[in-house]
């Protein structure tokens, strides 16, 4: 009776928020202590008591999820989904969620958005459902699931989309998240391009003319080619004009064979491009060209085409080649210099390959002078010299060439074959960077940073950050991310710094895997939560990165959001040792952090964990860091130190 009275109390100061009383009746439920056993009630107030922050009852859910229990899988998989008590993480919620297959729809876990698009789906909804197959497609936030995706595009196919009807023909040819069936792909393909989707009539075109799952029937094949070509479809072009020059079905007439290839070509299909340069070198359907030729393979070799100029195209076309190089076409020298260099139909030869890139550049050739300066750059085929290097540079900047531009800044930043001028610098990263190319903008944003060659401009700095972050430039994004946690150049925004850090953390970068784990481990910004910063350092740890390895050691060794476990401490330490000598890495790049307070405070604690040559190690590693740092820096790296030992001491 006491037993039952004492369950009451503690449950309505549970239900009231009571840390301990959520804990305790945790405790009860799971071990049958004073109520009848019941894990699912158990882990709801467990649950309960996390969500409130508490570390030692989220370690215990994570453990008991990882020695097999549903009700803690599903849990977590909750948490994780609706960021409760822990970093909202997609990938987490995944994780745990497929542990448990009965468990809710993982859609409606991880976004309520996504369980509404399901219901509205259901309704028949058309937009909904396209949306819900291409979240299952590319399982962007969730499990992907190509059948998934299947069932949802043939429900919006049979409403008549004709997108969607090409995609499901594409899936059935391939066999992707169906058994693979080309007569159910060919049904689709077929109503797609009855209503008029060039691309679904060409691949009826191919179908008609290959003979497959169709009887081959070529009229059949050149009225869906052309409807597709007529509609502007570049693969349906070209597909015409080559039966036009072999005469299938309809007339044999090179000149309209050029003249579909030219249209496919003009819209930057390389396969067309090296087409019409073949007409033009052998006056197929047009006069025969050779700056024509010369002009549209060199256009192909821009586009990384590996064909233009391939191995398919014989000793004549080559002797050709030659013959108009040695006639002064400046696009025939650059190409012929692109050849010698890769090796590509020609055996390799720098030496050569400069001779012709010389000449090209003495014309004027853009591709070609840069193409040079990278010789001289690099001792390839000339003599080493870093001033004719920057000369050639100098002649393709000028013309617009966005990557000579760039080198030439960094030629100017360097001091590298020219006295070294920061303003002049700025000026070349700017113009690269005004055309787009992402390390310039990069680039540029440090120079704002810095104050160097221009003067210092936080603000302005985050704008080229930004913009090179927005193509993708990694060390831009970390960058971006740092200001906003540091609010330098833009207004301090915690959340959108956690954002960031927490979007390339998922993407795998090691360095922000780190960086978010120190702040969970620290509470930085965000709530502190052990058994999150564990995890993230050891996503960092096994990348390779050394800071994150000595953190992780550090955590081991003093048991802080993992089991005490000294053994496992001193195995990361010795990764982070063993991969190289960090005091090396520090005198030559400054490699190993770009924060040397935090990284003398984490060497610090090693040393204090670790013995014999390891601590040894360890500890020069700490005194080569410290040779950077001034003694304010030192001392504060000694404060942090003691702190984190204060709050998270060894045990004896």
């Amino acid at each position: 009776q006491d037993t039952d009275e004492g369950v009451r109390w503690w449950r309505q100061a549970a239900e009231q928020g009571h840390l301990a009383a959520q804990t305790g009746l945790g405790g009860r439920y799971l071990n049958g202590r004073g109520v009848e056993r019941d894990e699912a009630e158990a882990f709801r107030w467990y649950r309960m008591a996390a969500e409130q922050g508490d570390e030692e009852v989220l370690a215990f859910m994570h453990l008991s999820a990882e020695q097999g229990s549903m009700t803690a899988q599903v849990s977590l998989a909750e948490m994780y989904a609706e960021g409760r008590g822990v970093v909202r993480d997609e990938m987490e919620a995944v994780r745990w969620r497929q542990s448990v297959p009965q468990a809710p729809p993982l859609e409606e876990l991880i976004d309520p958005e996504i369980a509404d698009l399901r219901a509205r789906a259901e309704q028949d909804d058309l937009a909904a459902q396209v949306s819900l197959g291409d979240i299952y497609d590319t399982g962007e936030g969730i499990a992907q699931d190509a059948g998934e995706a299947v069932r949802w595009y043939r429900r919006a196919a049979e409403q008549g989309d004709v997108a969607v009807q090409v995609k499901l023909g594409g899936m059935y040819f391939a066999g992707r998240g169906v058994p693979q069936d080309a007569v159910e792909a060919l049904r689709w393909y077929r109503l797609a391009a009855k209503q008029g989707d060039a691309e679904a009539q060409q691949v009826l075109g191919v179908m008609y003319t290959a003979g497959q799952v169709v009887a081959q029937d070529a009229v059949e094949a050149v009225r869906w080619v052309r409807r597709a070509a007529e509609q502007g479809d570049a693969e349906a072009q070209l597909t015409l004009g080559g039966m036009h020059a072999a005469g299938l079905v309809v007339a044999r007439d090179p000149g309209e064979a050029a003249r579909w290839v030219r249209r496919a070509a003009e819209q930057g299909l390389v396969e067309a491009q090296v087409s019409l340069g073949g007409m033009y070198f052998a006056g197929r359907g047009v006069a025969q060209d050779a700056v024509e030729a010369v002009a549209w393979n060199r256009r192909a070799v821009e586009e990384g085409s590996e064909e233009a100029w391939g191995a398919e195209q014989g000793d004549a076309e080559l002797a050709w080649l030659h013959r108009e190089a040695g006639q002064g076409n400046a696009g025939a020298q650059q190409i012929l210099g692109v050849m010698y260099t890769a090796g590509r139909v020609v055996a390799r030869d720098e030496v050569e390959a400069t001779r012709w890139y010389r000449r090209a550049a003495e014309q004027g050739d853009v591709m070609a002078q840069f193409s040079l300066g990278v010789a001289y750059a690099d001792g390839r085929g000339v003599a080493q010299d870093a001033g004719e290097a920057v000369a050639w540079y100098r002649r393709a900047a000028e013309q617009g060439h966005a990557v000579a531009q760039f080198t030439l800044g960094l030629s100017y930043d360097n001091g590298d074959g020219v006295a070294q001028n920061a303003g002049e610098a700025v000026v070349w990263y700017r113009r690269a960077a005004e055309q787009g190319h992402a390390d310039a903008r990069f680039t540029l944003g440090g120079m704002y940073l810095d104050g160097r060659g221009v003067a210092q401009d936080a603000a302005e700095a985050v704008v080229w950050y930004r913009r090179a972050a927005e193509q993708g430039h990694a060390d831009a994004r970390f960058t971006l991310e740092s200001m906003y946690f540091d609010g330098r150049g833009v207004a301090w925004d915690a959340s959108e710094a956690e954002r960031l850090y927490l979007l390339a953390a998922k993407q795998g970068d090691a360095e922000a895997q780190q960086v978010l784990g120190v702040m969970y481990t620290a509470g930085q910004v965000v709530a502190q939560y052990a058994v999150e910063a564990v995890r993230w350092v050891r996503r960092a740890a096994e990348q390779g990165d050394a800071e994150a390895q000595l953190t992780l050691g550090v955590m081991y060794a003093a048991g802080r959001g993992v089991a005490q476990d000294e053994a496992e401490a001193v195995r990361w330490f010795r990764r982070a040792m063993a991969q190289f000598s960090l005091g090396d890495a520090f005198a030559a790049d400054r490699g190993v952090g770009q924060d040397d307070v935090n990284t003398h405070m984490w060497l610090d604690l090693a040393a204090a964990r670790s013995t014999g040559e390891l601590q040894e190690s360890v500890i020069r590693s700490r005194d080569t860091v410290a040779q950077w740092m001034t003694l304010n820096q030192i001392a504060e790296a000694q404060r942090r130190a003691r702190e984190w030992d204060t709050v998270r001491p060894r045990e004896p």
